[in-house]
């Protein structure tokens, strides 16, 4: 199980607690896959994250772990 304080939080405007949560890229789909949890406020920090990534690809959350898993998997394989 994983651990809400892990993630980031966005206070005042600002991301508190470092880091990008658990995410995978997916280069056929052009998509960058967030683990995360909760969904607000957190997701509002996903256009930050994104800058990191190259241009065209699109950030897609997903809450449940085990399907997180289970797309990264996938992901990789093909």
């Amino acid at each position: 199980m994983t651990n809400s304080r892990n993630y980031p939080r966005l206070r005042n405007g600002k991301l508190e607690g470092g880091g990008m949560p658990p995410h995978f890229i997916d280069e056929r789909k052009k998509e960058v896959v967030f683990h995360i949890p909760g969904v607000f406020p957190v997701t509002m920090a996903i256009p930050t994250w994104m800058k990191s990534f190259p241009k065209g690809f699109k950030g897609v959350t997903c809450r449940c772990e085990e399907t997180f898993y289970k797309l990264r998997a996938k992901a990789n394989e093909g």
